[in-house]
């Protein structure tokens, strides 16, 4: 029964981590320019849903890996504030391997 916990934990930190990757790269373009505006660096090069499979790509380990951590928290709150904590590290850890990672594949 704790390995299924732990799997739901780390698919709710996988799934709060890409929904604040490509939300955070579709409304906020600074951070991921290249999902918003992929023609300025490739011209006719990949295309948007490329993009944002490479940004999950990126995004995907490290979200995983904050879901089962905010999990992981001690039981005070009970289950739904477990779930709210592993949202918060999915995020928190998605988010600088997701920018690293489109810095990489887009040097921006």
């Amino acid at each position: 029964m704790k390995i299924i916990y732990t799997l739901s934990y780390a698919l709710i930190g996988w799934v709060a981590g890409v929904v604040a990757t490509v939300g955070v790269g579709l409304y906020w373009p600074t951070i991921f320019p290249a999902i918003v505006r992929n023609d300025h660096y490739y011209g006719a090069g990949p295309g948007l849903p490329f993009i944002i499979a490479i940004a999950v790509l990126f995004a995907s380990p490290a979200a995983l890996i904050g879901g089962m951590i905010g999990g992981w928290i001690p039981k005070e709150g009970g289950r739904t504030d477990e779930y709210i904590m592993a949202m918060i590290f999915g995020v928190f850890l998605a988010t600088p391997f997701a920018c690293y990672g489109m810095w990489f594949f887009t040097g921006w």
